[in-house]
């Protein structure tokens, strides 16, 4: 386990999480926007939770997940049918083709800070000619140097603890919450602020367009996703 909670409390977090908005979002979007029959692939999956949204409102969907974490693909693949998933690094694996959609939310800040550009310009070679990809996170506040980053990251940490205490929480969910601080300011993950990501997303997708769902207040940090278009590199 890659300091990551269990499955099981993995599934419970889209509850009390404020993080639960914007799966909630993003899965509408899909269901709108993905053709008939069409192909949607979400890279590090974790247990399969918003594909089988997907597949219960949208039966024709041909749905393929990745992730790299054992557990969490057992799991869904014994709570989950008609679902492909598959246990790869998503940074590493080779799809078969491309896709109509291509997801990836909560996954960028796993992977080492000179591994997310290259991933994003990855992404921008998965979609078909009028597909769509989707790409989530939760952001900090915009830094100079390791020092900021660090308090970025507690204040970020602090935030999703007092929004996830507020929901309601039992005390496994808000143990969770809890990580998220120590993994951050630690660098065990690699949370990135949202103007440097504005600028990777815009160097590789001619159209990326901007969504927040997390707080509900101005501020830099917090839970965002683009939608993104027309990629400029084939």
């Amino acid at each position: 386990m890659q300091n990551l909670p269990t499955a099981e409390i993995y599934e419970k977090e889209f509850r009390y999480f404020p993080w639960g908005i914007l799966v909630k979002q993003i899965e509408d979007i899909v269901l709108t926007k993905a053709p008939s029959d069409g192909t949607v692939l979400d890279l590090m999956c974790g247990t399969g939770y918003s594909l089988a949204e997907l597949h219960k409102k949208r039966i024709d969907l041909v749905l393929t997940g990745v992730d790299l974490e054992p557990e969490f693909i057992q799991y869904a693949k014994a709570h989950y049918r008609g679902i492909d998933f598959v246990v790869a690094d998503a940074f590493e694996w080779q799809p078969p083709g491309k896709y109509n959609v291509v997801l990836c939310m909560a996954g960028v800040h796993h992977l080492q800070y000179e591994k997310q550009e290259p991933f994003i310009k990855k992404i921008s070679k998965l979609i078909t000619d009028d597909g769509l990809a989707i790409v989530a996170d939760p952001y900090i506040d915009d830094y100079k140097d390791e020092g900021e980053r660090k308090i970025a990251s507690a204040k970020l940490g602090y935030e999703y603890l007092i929004a996830t205490i507020q929901n309601d929480a039992p005390e496994e969910i808000v143990e969770a919450a809890i990580g998220i601080s120590r993994n951050d300011v630690l660098g065990i993950e690699y949370k990135s602020s949202l103007k440097r990501m504005k600028l990777v997303f815009e160097k590789y997708f001619a159209t990326a367009d901007l969504h927040k769902t997390w707080p509900n207040h101005d501020s830099e940090y917090g839970d965002y996703y683009f939608v993104l278009r027309n990629p400029t590199i084939t």
